[in-house]
Parts: structure tokens; C-alpha cells; sequence
């Protein structure tokens, strides 16, 4: 998340009632700020938990807020009241208990239409994550946040299975990548300290959701691959990321169980939101 959405979420949380929201009946609260080109729908509940919807210099993104602290890259089952049900994967946001959603898109339009919004973690998580969100009725101004932004209502996508960490561009049986193995400074005695090692990564940050390119598992390739949310003129660069993953191997314990999934990754480099989970844990 950048300073952007976190200013959003100080501006909508820290206010409290003061804040003017506008908000129809039973709908998301709303605020639209065209000095800074920002677009915000949220819900507020109890213990400072809420949802946040941003479109902020034509960015979209979606935070869970209130979530417990510590929790790193987590997998979730998600599902309606209505019967639908998804996968989605949240990475961490740059404050204790703030969730990052990596397929915004998607995920916001799971939540369109009121009532029980339910997450829970896999079987087998690390670290377990159940609860429930009472949706409003409307979606009106959740709506206006994905228009904002030039996203669709509606995608052909959403109604396949979405690909999670059981998928991966890497071979399970390959050998684990050699790591660079730290070396002693030119002209270091016994007894020295050896050079300071590389610091670890920091927090994962999910790639701008514009950036964002899926493609359908057949027979484990990568096909059909498509900028989710296509600039007015893609690039070379987009256009040559669409031609690298097209065709691409990919692996899985149970093909037939992946086959005909959706795979998010995100150009112009290929990070897939697998990898997040693995960062994040």
C-alpha cells in the first residue's frame, strides 16, 4: 500500500463519526475528493475493523483493516451468503492488521450485493484467520470505485476457479536454487569478521492492479492470456509479457484438479501471487 491508500485509511478510520461520508441507505460510505483524483468506499464495524475500497490516481485497491496482527501472506476461502465462493489471497499492508488484497478487481466484485462476506484461512495454514463481514444491502458506491477506475462490473473470469499456492511456475522436483554463499572480504585474516550479509526483504507489495495479466490452466500451460485492465495503448512491454507467458509450464500436485483455473501474475514482470504467499509466511 502506498502513502496514498495509507492517508485513506487514517482519513475514513481515524476520523470517526466526524467525517463526512456520504452514504445512501445501506450502502458502502462514499467519498469522492477530485483535488487529489481519489475515490474511496468503505464499511465501518465494531473494534476499528473495515473494508476499503481506493481508487486513487487511477489505482485501485482493496484493504481489510483491524485484522490481527503478525499475520503474513494468507489464503483464504471466501464465501457469500448467496453461495458463491472464492479463493483470495492478502498480503500485508504497511501497518499491523492491514490486509492488501493482490486481485483487487476480482475480489471487489465478490463482495457486490449485501450480506454475510465470510474469510477463512486452508486447511494446513500456519496461522488461522475466520471472519465474517455483514456487507451492505446497495453496491452503488462500490461500484463507482471500480468504474473510477476502469474496471468492469462484471468479468467472464470470475466465474472459473482461481488458481492458488497449489500452482506454481516451479518444478517441485527440481533441485532448490543454489544461494549465493556470503564470502570474506579481499585480504581477511582468521578470526575476522566475516562481511555483513544482504538484509532480508522487506514486506511484499502487491503489483499495481493495472499491471495485472490472467491466463487459464490447459493442461498445465499458461493460455489465453490477457491484460485484465488493458491501457488505451498497450506497450511493447505488456505486449512482449503476454507473449512470454503464453504456453508456459506450469506445475501442481493434482493437474486435473487445476485444470481450467485462472492465474494471476502481474506484468510487465512475472510475479505471480504465489510467490507472495511464500514471502509472506
Amino acid at each position: 500500500m502506498k502513502p496514498t491508500l495509507l492517508a485513506a485509511l487514517c482519513a475514513i478510520l481515524c476520523a470517526g463519526p466526524t467525517l463526512a461520508l456520504a452514504q445512501d441507505e445501506d450502502d458502502w460510505e462514499f467519498q469522492h475528493e477530485a483535488s487529489l483524483n481519489q475515490t474511496v468506499a468503505a464499511v465501518r464495524y465494531d473494534a476499528g475493523v473495515a473494508i476499503v475500497l481506493q481508487c486513487r490516481d487511477n489505482a485501485l485497491s482493496a484493504a481489510l483493516v483491524g485484522m490481527p496482527a503478525g499475520v503474513g501472506g494468507i489464503e483464504v476461502q471466501a464465501r457469500r451468503a448467496d453461495g458463491r465462493t472464492d479463493l483470495q489471497t492478502w498480503v500485508p499492508g504497511p501497518q499491523p492488521g492491514v490486509m492488501l488484497s493482490t486481485v483487487p478487481a476480482r475480489d471487489i466484485r465478490f463482495m457486490r450485493g449485501g450480506g454475510l462476506y465470510s474469510v477463512r484461512t486452508v486447511d494446513g495454514a500456519p496461522r488461522a484467520l475466520r471472519t465474517n463481514f455483514d456487507l451492505p444491502t446497495q453496491s452503488a458506491n462500490l461500484d463507482r470505485v471500480l468504474t473510477a477506475c476502469g474496471w468492469a462490473l462484471t468479468d467472464d473470469r470470475d466465474q472459473l476457479g482461481r488458481a492458488g499456492s497449489e500452482v506454481s511456475f516451479r518444478d517441485p522436483a527440481a533441485p532448490p536454487p543454489r544461494l549465493p554463499q556470503p564470502r570474506r572480504g579481499r585480504g581477511a585474516r582468521p578470526g575476522m569478521p566475516d562481511a555483513p550479509e544482504a538484509p532480508p526483504p522487506g514486506v511484499p507489495v502487491p503489483e499495481p492492479a493495472e499491471s495485472q495479466i490472467s491466463c487459464v490452466l490447459r493442461a498445465m500451460r499458461l493460455t489465453l492470456c490477457r491484460l485484465d485492465h488493458p491501457p488505451t495503448a498497450a506497450g511493447n512491454e505488456a505486449r512482449r509479457s503476454l507473449r512470454r507467458l503464453e504456453g508456459v509450464q506450469m506445475y501442481a500436485a493434482d493437474a486435473a484438479a487445476a485444470e481450467g483455473k485462472v492465474v494471476y501474475t502481474a506484468g510487465p514482470r512475472t510475479v505471480t501471487v504465489i510467490d507472495y504467499i511464500a514471502v509472506g509466511r
